[in-house]
């Protein structure tokens, strides 16, 4: 993908992003949006490039997003009814390209029993959970195939 593709892509994406965020939508703030989307894409893409780094994507990644809904439903309702205190931090082999280990924080901190800690490229998944149960997003995410 080109340097200007990518920007793009980055920038519709962030955009999105931002806008989803609003309280209220009115012209000046879908105008911040807008150029704060195309700063952040342009700073996207020089980082990525200065780093020398290759996202390599597997559209079965996405299929993450299947259970989500479910896994935030879940996780709200453990959290509600038990209210727990702490939680568990747990580390779990993952394998990870760069793409893999950012999507699956995504997907992984998106429902609110869990946040992801780390995962460095050579090292081990560490996630931070307050309760857990199905659908087992985490063993999604980490499975090797």
């Amino acid at each position: 993908m080109g340097h200007v593709a990518e920007a793009v892509v980055w920038w519709v994406v962030l955009t999105a992003v931002y806008v989803t965020t609003l309280g209220t939508f009115t012209g000046p703030e879908f105008a911040v949006a807008i150029g704060v989307g195309l700063l952040c894409a342009v700073l996207a893409v020089v980082a990525r490039h200065a780093a020398r780094a290759r996202w390599s994507v597997e559209p079965r990644w996405a299929a993450w997003l299947v259970p989500l809904p479910a896994a935030i439903a879940a996780d709200t309702v453990r959290l509600l009814s038990r209210l727990p205190r702490g939680g568990t931090i747990r580390d779990l082999p993952a394998p990870g390209s760069a793409f893999r280990r950012a999507w699956g924080t995504v997907v992984l901190s998106s429902s609110p029993g869990s946040v992801v800690l780390d995962w460095p490229p050579d090292g081990p998944l560490t996630l931070h959970e307050l309760g857990s149960g199905p659908p087992h997003l985490d063993g999604r995410v980490t499975r090797a195939n």
